[in-house]
C-alpha cells in the first residue's frame, strides 16, 4: 500500500510517498511541486501524475480548527462517544450542526479518560475539497499538522518520557506540539511574522505556567536557517538548548528537514501512532465503494445481464431454430425466470417483467435507508416518530439516524417529564420493538432538557 502526505505551503507542494509493508514503512517517493504564480490547481495536477496509486492524507488549515483537551468521568467507549457532542457544544464558539468534529483518546485511566478533541466549520473543510479537487486530488484523509508532529514525535522520540516540545519551522508559520509521555497535551500555530521567535517562547512559558510543569527537552526541525534567534530566546528565558531532530538515525527513512510535515501526515496514516483524526465525516466523508455496495451493484449487474441473454436467446430462437429447439430454449428462459423471480406467478412476457424488476430493484436501491419487509420506508418510520411525539409539549430533534434495526435520536424538549412522555409514546408503536430513554439532562439553558432515545424494530431494514 501506497501513501503519501502532501503539504501546502505559500510558495510549493511538498510530498512524501510511503511504501506500507510487513517490515513497516519506507520513502518511495518525495519532491517539492513549486506554485507557479499561485496556481495550485495545475500544480496539484502535477502531483497527482507522480502518486497515482497513492491514498492520500492532507492537513487542515491550521488556523481554522479548535483543538481541546478534555477529562471525561468515564472510561466506557460508547458514552464517550455519545458525550462528545454535547461536551464540544460547550467549549466551542459555533452551533454544533456547522461542525465537523473527531477525537482521539490520549489518555485513560481506571475512573477518567482524557480526549482530545478538533473541531472545524463544514464549510471551511468543504471549501479546502473543492481546491483540492480542481487538481484531482481526493484525499482519503484531512488531518491536522499537530498530528504530523505527533507522528513525528511518536516515531523519532519513541523512548522520550517527561514533558518535552516539538517545535517545526514551515515556509510560512510555525507549529508547536507539546507532549508529556509521547501523548499530546497542548498545540499552537504562529504565523512567521514580527517578533514570532518570542512568540514561541512565551507560548512554552504560558504552558508551563498554566499546569504547573516543567518542560524538560525542546526539538526543533524544519527550516533550520531560520533557527538561530529562536535557540537563543530559548536558552535565555527557560535555560534549555534546543536540539534539531536527527531524521538520518532511520535507514528506512531518511528525508530533507522541508519534508517534515508531508512526511508526519504519511506515517501517521501508515503506522497510526500518535494523535491523529479524520475531518472527512458526514457529507463530505471519503466515497468508498464498501461491500453492501459492491453487493447491490452485482444483483444489478445480475439483472442486466439475464435481462440481456433473455433477449439475445429470444431473437435467437425466433429466426434460426426450430420450433422443438424453440420450445426448449422458452422452457429453459422460464426456468431461469422462475430462479431469479421465484414469487412473480403471473408470467406474460419474461423478458419484460425481469427488466422491469431490474429497474425496481435499482429505484429500491436508491431509497434513503433502503426499505424494511413490507414496502416500510425510512420515511414512514421518521413520519410515526413525528406523530408519535406528545403535542402538548415543545419537543426539538436534532437528530434521527437509522441503521439496520436501529434508530437513533436526540432533542431537546422542556421537562425530565416531557422526554418521558416521548419514550411513552414511541413505545406504542406497532413499528418499535423497544424503546429506551437512554439519556436526559440539562442543557446549557436551564430550561430546557436534552434527550437521546433508543429504538429497536423488529426487522432489520
Amino acid at each position: 500500500m501506497r501513501i503519501a502526505g502532501i503539504d501546502i505551503d505559500k510558495d510549493a507542494i511538498r510530498v512524501v510517498e510511503l511504501q506500507k509493508g510487513m517490515r513497516g514503512a519506507s520513502v518511495s517517493n518525495h519532491f517539492k511541486m513549486p506554485l507557479v504564480n499561485g496556481n495550485l490547481s495545475e500544480a496539484l495536477k502535477d502531483v497527482v501524475k507522480k502518486i497515482p496509486e497513492a491514498e492520500i492524507v492532507v492537513s487542515f488549515d491550521s488556523r481554522d480548527f479548535s483543538f481541546r483537551t478534555l477529562n471525561l468521568p468515564i472510561t466506557d467507549i460508547k458514552k464517550i462517544e455519545k458525550t462528545i457532542p454535547f461536551e464540544a457544544e460547550e467549549l466551542l464558539p459555533f452551533p454544533i450542526d456547522e461542525l465537523i468534529i473527531d477525537y482521539q483518546i490520549i489518555e485513560k485511566g481506571e475512573k477518567e479518560t482524557t480526549v482530545g478533541i478538533v473541531a472545524a466549520k463544514k464549510e471551511k473543510i468543504k471549501t479546502q475539497l473543492e481546491a483540492l479537487s480542481s487538481g484531482g486530488i481526493d484525499p482519503k484523509v484531512i488531518n491536522i499538522a499537530p498530528s504530523a508532529l505527533s507522528a513525528i514525535a511518536n516515531h523519532y522520540l519513541k523512548d522520550e518520557k517527561g514533558v518535552y516540545a516539538v517545535v517545526y519551522i514551515g515556509v510560512s508559520d510555525v507549529d508547536i506540539g507539546i507532549f508529556e509521555n509521547g501523548g499530546p497535551r497542548f498545540f499552537r500555530n504562529i504565523p512567521l511574522i514580527g517578533e514570532w521567535e518570542r512568540d514561541v517562547c512565551n507560548t512554552l512559558y504560558i504552558f508551563q505556567a498554566t499546569v504547573r510543569k516543567d518542560i524538560e527537552r525542546i526539538y526543533l526541525c524544519g527550516s533550520s536557517g531560520r533557527d538561530d534567534v529562536l535557540k537563543k530566546e530559548i536558552a535565555a528565558l527557560h535555560s534549555i538548548e534546543p536540539v534539531q531532530i536527527d531524521f538520518a538515525k532511520d535507514t528506512e527513512i531518511k528525508i530533507d528537514s522541508e519534508y517534515i510535515k508531508a512526511l508526519g501526515l504519511a506515517l501517521r496514516e501508515a503506522e497510526g501512532k500518535g494523535f491523529g483524526v479524520n475531518l472527512r465525516k458526514g457529507d463530505l466523508a471519503y466515497k468508498r465503494e464498501g461491500a453492501e455496495t459492491k453487493k447491490r451493484l452485482l444483483y444489478t449487474i445480475i439483472f442486466g445481464g439475464i435481462a440481456a441473454l433473455l433477449f439475445i436467446l429470444n431473437l435467437s430462437v425466433k429466426y434460426y431454430m426450430v420450433e422443438s429447439k424453440y420450445q426448449a430454449v422458452t422452457n429453459e428462459i422460464r426456468k431461469n425466470f422462475n430462479e431469479a423471480l421465484p414469487d412473480v406467478k403471473k408470467i406474460i412476457n419474461e423478458e419484460q417483467q425481469l427488466k422491469s424488476a431490474a429497474a425496481e430493484a435499482k429505484k429500491k436501491i436508491r431509497l434513503l435507508g433502503g426499505r424494511i419487509k413490507g414496502d416500510v420506508t425510512a420515511l414512514d418510520l421518521f413520519k410515526e416518530v413525528t406523530e408519535r411525539m406528545p403535542a402538548e409539549q415543545k419537543v426539538i430533534l436534532f437528530e434521527f439516524s437509522l441503521e439496520g434495526d436501529k434508530i437513533r435520536l436526540s432533542g431537546e424538549t422542556t421537562s425530565f417529564e416531557a422526554a418521558d412522555k416521548i419514550k411513552e409514546g414511541l413505545s406504542k408503536s406497532s413499528f418499535f420493538k423497544e424503546v429506551t430513554l437512554s439519556d436526559a439532562k440539562i442543557g446549557a439553558e436551564q430550561n430546557k432538557i436534552k434527550f437521546r432515545i433508543n429504538i429497536t424494530l423488529h426487522e432489520p431494514i
